[in-house]
């Protein structure tokens, strides 16, 4: 831009702009949840199979409606079941009919009331009006067309993952999980959340529900994804229940026999809602159903929380910062309460080295996330979550920043100014307390040039290549990020 001359006194005044390239850190918060909903459209528009982004559990059931009302038969108790219930003088139970679970509003739900802030939906199915839910890993992966797991490919925002309603295929849950980890990989800036099918059991020697996971997760792209045992218990009070929930077959006036709930019963024009409330003023069989049927649906997966606390943590203290010793809210307690010694063994991950995340309760604290380790337990790099996600984030934040340099000479030039840029990230981070080491010289170092990273022929090829190295883990260690460009040519 030519001088301007100035030829008459007066004030004049110009806008200079001091600004340089930068590169900004890429969000880390934003997971993207994939499962059944029971509606999913706005303005008559259907949403399926569309990444959708929500900042509230509000704002989700404005596009994707409510939770799944599951439906339960009343069968004969076996002589075990400690909720079964006498009616009439026979002695019954609840049981959950086929295809009634799904997960993925009670994971959104636990997701915004630990913290999330904001998140993606793919809903690959809708349950409106439906008798049951059939959950299928084709279209949780999207394998035979642009859905589900597919509808992620190359939408760069969302950076953990999270599919609750996998636990519901039974043991095909490791199927959708060995996807997921490896789309992780491919796209390059996201990490995956899973939870233990039947993880509201007990370990035993018989049918381990930890060792069958550990057996059926693979061995590809562990450093990826983190697993989470066991499941948590809602407090009996949060768990919608009602008469609804039973069988639309079961009349109720044949199974409450006291005569204020049979006067309840024959009232006309009660709502639904005061019905339910009535009868349980008046019936205690009509409280043991709903207790009954409380106690089948308390159990959940809780990877939607996790999701939360990663999301807050990243939030309040950084990608950096471990997500585990948090609190996770709106639950009782876990399923199984572990001592230190069961933990052990998660920690160690067996003969793979595949670690699982203890959550755990504890006096004053609550329920706890109490573990941060990704499955690849037996690698010194790649063993904590945080490190794994922390180094995701650098590379997915100098690669956006980079793409600037793609139509620049490959000279000296402009690699001390991928240097400089590069450097004044890294310091940044190393401020904030991210990387080990008392000296930036000791936390990252940024190599690029002729003789360091690049050969003639890489750069008659084109090709400009950056190594970064961070200590992630400790200070004598460093985490080599080699980024290759592939330059324009004229």
């Amino acid at each position: 831009m030519s001088k301007k001359i100035y030829q008459t006194p007066g004030i004049y005044v110009e806008e200079v702009s001091f600004s340089a390239l930068s590169i900004a850190p890429v969000e880390t918060a934003i997971p993207a949840f994939i499962g059944y909903t029971e509606k999913a459209e706005a303005n008559s528009q259907s949403l399926i199979n569309q990444p959708i982004k929500v900042n509230s559990l509000f704002e989700f059931q404005i596009y994707f409606g409510g939770a799944y009302v599951p439906k339960f038969d009343l069968v004969p108790a076996s002589s075990i079941d400690p909720n079964s219930i006498s009616i009439a003088n026979r002695s019954l139970s609840v049981q959950l009919k086929p295809n009634q679970r799904t997960f993925l509003f009670q994971a959104i739900y636990d997701f915004f009331n630990n913290g999330g802030v904001a998140c993606y939906i793919v809903s690959v199915g809708t349950f409106a009006g439906q008798k049951e839910v059939e959950i299928k890993k084709e279209e949780l992966l999207g394998m035979s067309n642009s859905s589900g797991l597919k509808a992620l490919e190359d939408f760069r925002e969302p950076s953990i993952l999270v599919v609750p309603d996998a636990v519901v295929l039974g043991r095909e849950c490791h199927d959708v999980y060995r996807e997921m980890l490896s789309h992780c990989k491919k796209e390059g800036n996201r990490f995956s959340i899973f939870d233990i099918f039947n993880g509201f059991e007990e370990r035993n020697t018989s049918n381990d529900c930890i060792d069958q996971f550990r057996n059926e997760i693979g061995s590809s792209d562990l450093s990826f994804g983190a697993a989470y045992y066991p499941w948590v218990d809602r407090f009996e009070s949060q768990i919608p229940i009602s008469f609804e929930n039973l069988d639309p077959s079961i009349d109720l006036s044949a199974i409450l026999l006291e005569q204020k709930a049979q006067d309840v019963l024959n009232m006309s024009g009660i709502s639904d809602k005061d019905l339910h409330r009535a009868l349980i003023q008046v019936s205690s069989t009509y409280q043991q159903l709903l207790k009954a049927m409380a106690n089948k649906l308390k159990a959940v997966p809780v990877a939607g929380a996790v999701a939360g606390v990663y999301s807050s943590t990243d939030i309040s203290r950084g990608v950096w910062k471990a997500p585990a010793g948090e609190s996770i809210n709106g639950f009782e307690k876990p399923t199984i309460a572990l001592n230190n010694a069961q933990q052990e063994d998660l920690n160690r991950g067996g003969p793979a080295g595949k670690s699982i995340n203890a959550i755990r309760k504890f006096q004053g604290r609550g329920v706890v996330v109490w573990g941060g380790r990704t499955l690849a337990g037996n690698d010194n790099e790649w063993r904590y979550v945080s490190v794994k996600r922390t180094y995701l984030m650098v590379e997915e934040s100098i690669k956006n920043g980079l793409k600037a340099f793609v139509f620049e000479p490959n000279d000296a030039n402009t690699w001390m100014q991928i240097k400089s840029l590069c450097e004044g990230f890294l310091q940044g981070f190393w401020q904030q307390g991210t990387f080990s080491g008392t000296t930036p010289k000791d936390a990252y170092f940024v190599r690029v040039g002729l003789g360091q990273t690049m050969t003639q022929q890489d750069i008659l090829e084109g090709k400009l290549i950056v190594e970064i190295g961070m200590a992630l883990v400790r200070p004598a260690e460093f985490i080599i990020l080699r980024l290759a460009l592939k330059m324009e040519t004229s």
